[in-house]
């Protein structure tokens, strides 16, 4: 999209920016009489898009492919619409329904944030004004990012009670019946959601795992809830052969927490769940029940055990505090011309990032055992990755790109399949800053660095935008695992100042 000519429309822009704010000083609850024609900073034309869980969609694959009003030539342009202050820091990133009606009869964008002390939060995308808010009772933290179904009606919350409750998105009604709220833990002192909620086919998935300094007792598990009738499967990594919400003591293992950012991964070509578990035992190879240092790959309903990969040095990786489990899989794309057409990417606290066959995993504890990952690399920077990778199929060449920040740099990895058919990710470029799991939106790479959400040409890590500079109108504080969203137009990221921002062209 290339800069308008004419002054009349950007005026007109801002005229509309203008009134908004004078509207949300005038009335505290920012009401509107009527639907405004177009969400300030939003899309005013073509599709518009929801945000609707952590990664944009199930495959945690970081992309809005519907991005129109950002791109290259526009990003340049963004500039901060507003800054307001929650109540606890919002430690993951938002989700986001556009067009909602709500119960004023009114129609609003919306965000809705999960803070640590267990808040959710709905706020209007137009001005970060609060529409309302639910905190179930419950003591110590979470990193969740909530989940809003496909039919846009409902968004799902981890409770620091230990419970997925089940909210209305236009009114923040809760559903108390027919099962609801779900338990999810009964350790609710030591065990935790850490990773975000995840949505497909009908089905919910929330994973677990423990607290900084790993007290016990706590099992890594998840749990696989029908979205219609709130019936469950548990799988437990550790103690694998009880299918239910475990009681303190009730396994005499502790740890492999599934605590990555994007927690289960669900495969869009099978529906099965990828999961990595953290430091724990490990004895399935052996025919135990313990799943420590593990990729799995699980049926949709997590009843089966499909396959698996354990590298070979798992008790080191444990004995070093060197989480396999530190970030969950990347799912490539599908690969025509490669002997391994369906990959996936494993980092770990280990710096390093392993490639591997998601059709036969054959891993240590897996159906088939035949070995191990097909390609090993360095992270970026040589520093443990806690971060979810993002995949971007470039649409000008086709060529698929990986982007990882570890705990020092960012940066990019194309997919090359050589003649042959054997596949490797060649790094393309570097970064040395620091940042939060990237995302693409208009075919721009953003990330969040402590003081700055940053704007990249994914293709070369040129920098195209930061909110820190002159023209960005203000910029975010610093991060933990924060991480921005883009959709119709608009950035929106929150920081550990307990602020939430938003930027528009």
């Amino acid at each position: 999209m290339t800069r308008p000519t004419r002054a009349a429309p950007a005026l007109a822009a801002l005229l509309l920016i203008f009134v908004s704010a004078c509207a949300s000083r005038a009335d505290p609850t920012n009401g509107h009489v009527s639907p405004p024609p177009a969400t300030a900073g939003g899309a005013t034309q073509g599709q518009q898009t929801d945000w609707l869980q952590f990664g944009f969609d199930a495959a945690r694959g970081g992309v809005n492919p519907n991005e129109r009003r950002i791109s290259a030539g526009t990003v340049a342009q963004l500039h901060r619409l507003w800054q307001v202050s929650l109540p606890d820091v919002a430690d993951s990133s938002p989700a986001y329904v556009h067009g909602l009606a709500l119960p004023d009869k009114t129609v609003r964008d919306v965000l809705f944030v999960t803070t640590r002390d267990g808040r959710l939060l709905a706020r209007d995308a137009a001005t970060g004004a609060a529409l309302w808010a639910r905190q179930p009772a419950g003591s110590r933290i979470t990193h969740s990012s909530p989940l809003v179904d496909a039919t846009r009606q409902y968004v799902y919350a981890y409770g620091l009670d230990g419970t997925l409750h089940k909210y209305r998105t236009d009114s923040g009604q809760e559903t108390t019946s027919g099962g609801w709220p779900v338990l999810i833990t009964r350790m609710t002192g030591t065990e935790k959601e850490s990773s975000s909620i995840n949505g497909s086919g009908g089905r919910i998935y929330v994973s677990t795992s423990g607290y900084l300094g790993d007290a016990p007792p706590y099992q890594g598990h998840i749990v696989i809830i029908s979205a219609a009738d709130a019936s469950t499967h548990v799988f437990n990594s550790l103690c694998s052969n009880l299918a239910h919400v475990l009681r303190p003591n009730e396994c005499p293992e502790d740890q492999s927490g599934i605590w990555a950012r994007a927690g289960v991964v669900v495969d869009p070509a099978t529906g099965n769940l990828f999961a990595v578990t953290g430091n724990g035992a490990y004895d399935a190879n052996t025919g135990g029940n313990d799943w420590g240092d593990t990729v799995l790959e699980l049926s949709p309903d997590g009843t089966r055990v499909l396959d698996s990969y354990t590298p070979a040095d798992f008790d080191q990786l444990d004995a070093s505090d060197a989480d396999l489990g530190s970030t969950a899989p990347a799912l490539l794309p599908r690969l025509p011309t490669s002997k391994t057409p369906d990959l996936l990417v494993q980092g770990g606290k280990d710096a390093l990032l392993r490639v591997l066959d998601r059709r036969n995993l054959s891993g240590k504890g897996g159906p088939r055992y035949v070995g191990g990952g097909l390609h090993t690399l360095p992270t970026p920077g040589g520093c443990a990755l806690l971060t979810q990778p993002t995949i971007w199929t470039d649409p000008a060449s086709q060529a698929v790109w990986v982007f990882v920040d570890d705990d020092c740099a960012m940066g990019a990895y194309q997919v090359v399949t050589d003649a042959a058919g054997g596949t490797t990710l060649k790094r393309a470029w570097t970064v040395n800053v620091k940042a939060t799991t990237p995302i693409i939106a208009g075919n721009v790479l953003f990330a969040a660095t402590s003081g700055a959400v940053r704007a990249l040409d994914p293709r070369t890590g040129t920098q195209l935008w930061s909110s820190a500079g002159q023209h960005a109108g203000g910029s975010i504080d610093g991060i933990h695992w924060e991480s921005p969203i883009v959709a119709n137009g608009v950035l929106y990221c929150a920081d550990e100042n307990n602020h939430l921002t938003a930027y528009g062209i």
